[in-house]
């Protein structure tokens, strides 16, 4: 395989490998939904229609305000209007996109490596590699596939076509990289490094002196392009990057601390990217800020330094592989925590980021000459060739073995969550995620011994409290409830489910303008953005202000991917009845509010009110309103349909009796 330069031979073997990878994928379009993804296909109401596609695409994701990638996006709503709640589709998306991101780490090997089978092995460890199940399999990691697509394409277009074309054909690239996610901004400098792994003799200074005479208007074109792609940003969101809301930001600590978390970070995706056998999981927990006491975290920073230096003498021995490895590092330096990331409780990175860093790291891996362990010529230094191969050979078996044996995870919420809670023990995620599944499965006892244990292993953070108030109140222990809600605001102010579970109990009690103050203070416009909106409708229907009631009602409707048997769609069918709407306009005359019970009969109106029940509401208004006479001629107009009652003579006569006054 690795001496036949047949390209026959290669089509065939780059079909066989796609074939593996897409065999071994195949089975992600059976799996549904997990995670994040509920969020991305039902967590917003314009992702639904595609008449709201500007306004969806122009704001950033939910998960944070920096979050601004309309391309990969678009890719996800397309599929929406097409496909609705069909996770099938999504899948295979992702997996097509694979399949196309190491069919161009093949095609970029082949130049790279000027050897068809090593492309073919780059490409095969590439495709089966165990930490990019995250990026197939999980349908939210659409925006690292497609940022990867974009990227890989534009270093293949920067070898492959020429003049403007070539020009045109990396920037365009380049920005729809920029366009799928926010790690892209490193693409210049990637470029850079990735020309200098091709390096030409004389000095480093000549080498880079030469780059830039030969490549100045390519480099000019993808320095437009950024200045493209930052424009097109600031017009959509009227800003670059702002502070993230809340505290989602990772809590980095003193100096110290801060290196200790890079150091931590970098050896993690580092080991991921070679011993990725043992550590695969959804979430990468680590207490944070890191404890300056923490021995592991120290020895990971000493990996870390370990690692530069190594990529740095590769470097400095001119390499090819030693550029770029450095290529990879540079990609990777937007989520090495030097300014820390948003993320939940504990987590520190994800091995979605690995996903066009790794075709970096394994085309520089097969670049490495053998290791010269034994000196000798003919059979030996042949067998050493052998065994190097067989290593590697073995190394990308374990990795299919893994990817296979992990894939399975993915195929439901209750298998991925209980997966992360064997995976991530530490990480009160996966508990408090499988109590709120089985909460709405209605396994109410299973709910509280899940949100138990997150509270044992996290008990700084708010959702495992949460979790457990909401399984004792199915339960029957509302001040149990209580009191945890209160619990999980105080120890994590951010939470919004927090602060409206706990609006949603003061309303119950009757600490209606509390319940209001907490809504207003800490729910309304943030995530999930219906959620503040229906809870005030409960609380201006207690207060029988059916008027706002029904404004936030439909506020909290409009919001809703999927309103069906939501409180707020239950409210608004109860307010189609007008007598609804006449009761509440007793209630304020009963109380002297005439202007509020004008309304509230304004509105009734339009809902086919009863005729004789309006009519006697709208005399007894009247009459309040010092206005006999009209009082006197609805009064009649009801008397003349043949209605009879205590009610009406009373009125008809505190009518004349106030016209004979005047």
């Amino acid at each position: 395989m690795f001496r036949d330069d047949s390209r026959w031979a290669f089509w065939l073997g780059a079909l066989g490998v796609l074939t593996l990878v897409g065999v071994l994928y195949w089975q992600t379009l059976h799996f549904k939904f997990v995670w994040d993804d509920d969020q991305i296909i039902y967590g917003r109401v314009d992702y639904r229609t595609p008449s709201r596609w500007l306004e969806a695409v122009r704001q950033p994701l939910d998960f944070s305000p920096n979050y601004f990638r309309p391309l990969a996006l678009s890719s996800l709503l397309v599929q929406i209007w097409i496909w609705g709640d069909n996770p099938a589709p999504f899948h295979a998306a992702n997996v097509l996109i694979h399949l196309l991101n190491t069919s161009l780490v093949m095609a970029l090997g082949v130049r790279m490596l000027a050897n068809r089978g090593l492309a073919l092995l780059a490409g095969a460890l590439y495709g089966v590699h165990p930490a990019l199940v995250e990026s197939v399999a999980f349908v939210s990691s659409r925006y690292d596939l497609m940022a990867t697509l974009f990227l890989l394409l534009a270093l293949w277009l920067e070898g492959r076509l020429m003049g403007g074309w070539r020009l045109a054909g990396v920037s365009l690239a380049f920005l729809g990289a920029l366009l799928c996610k926010e790690m892209a901004l490193m693409f210049p400098l990637v470029l850079l490094l990735w020309q200098r792994a091709w390096g030409r003799g004389g000095s480093e200074r000549e080498s880079l002196a030469h780059l830039a005479r030969a490549e100045h208007a390519l480099y000019w074109a993808v320095g437009l392009t950024l200045v493209i792609y930052f424009g097109i940003r600031y017009a959509a969101l009227g800003y670059l990057f702002t502070e993230p809301i809340g505290d989602a930001q990772i809590e980095a600590g003193t100096p110290v601390q801060h290196l200790l978390l890079i150091g931590r970070t970098l050896t993690t995706l580092t080991g991921l990217a070679f011993v990725p056998f043992f550590s695969i999981t959804p979430v990468h927990h680590s207490e944070l800020p890191v404890p300056v006491g923490d021995g592991w975290a120290w020895a990971q920073l000493g990996g870390a330094v370990l690692i530069l230096l190594s990529v740095a003498y590769l470097v400095w021995r001119r390499l090819s592989a030693g550029w770029l490895f450095a290529a990879a590092l540079v990609s990777l330096l937007p989520v090495l925590n030097l300014r820390p990331l948003e993320f939940a409780y504990g987590v520190f990175t994800a091995e979605r980021f690995l996903t066009f860093p790794l075709a970096l790291t394994l085309l520089g891996l097969l670049q490495l000459p053998p290791p010269s362990l034994l000196r000798s010529r003919g059979v030996c230094k042949r067998l050493q060739a052998r065994v190097g191969r067989l290593m590697v050979i073995l190394w990308g078996v374990a990795l299919l073995i893994t990817t296979a044996y992990n894939l399975p995870n993915w195929r439901d919420p209750e298998h991925f969550w209980k997966w992360l809670t064997i995976a991530s023990p530490q990480s009160p995620i996966g508990f408090s995620n499988l109590s709120d599944l089985y909460h709405r499965m209605g396994r109410y006892a299973e709910s509280l011994e899940y949100a138990e244990k997150a509270i044992q292993v996290a008990p700084r953070s708010g959702m495992g409290y949460v979790n457990k108030g909401v399984a004792l109140l199915r339960l029957g222990d509302s001040d149990g409830a209580m009191a945890l809600f209160r619990k999980a605001v105080e120890i994590e102010p951010s939470n919004v489910l927090g602060w409206n579970n706990l609006a949603v109990m003061l309303l119950e009690r009757g600490e209606q303008d509390e319940a209001e103050r907490i809504l207003r203070q800490h729910v309304l416009g943030n995530p999930p953005r219906y959620m503040g909106h229906q809870t005030l409708g409960v609380i201006y229907l207690r207060r029988v202000r059916l008027d706002l009631a029904e404004a936030e009602f439909r506020k909290a409707y409009a919001l809703m991917t999927n309103p069906a048997g939501s409180v707020a769609e239950q409210g608004l069918k109860q307010l189609q009845s007008a007598s609804k709407w006449i009761t509440a306009a007793h209630y304020w005359m009963n109380r002297g509010e005439l202007e509020l019970a004008e309304r509230h009969l304004q509105e009734a109106a339009p809902r086919d009110p009863d005729p004789i029940a309006f009519g006697i509401a709208m005399g007894r208004l009247r009459l309040l309103q010092k206005r006999p006479a009209e009082a006197q001629q609805l009064l009649m107009q009801v008397q003349s349909r043949g209605y009879r009652d205590a009610t009406l003579e009373t009125l008809l006569h505190e009518a004349s009796k106030m016209l004979q006054q005047e």
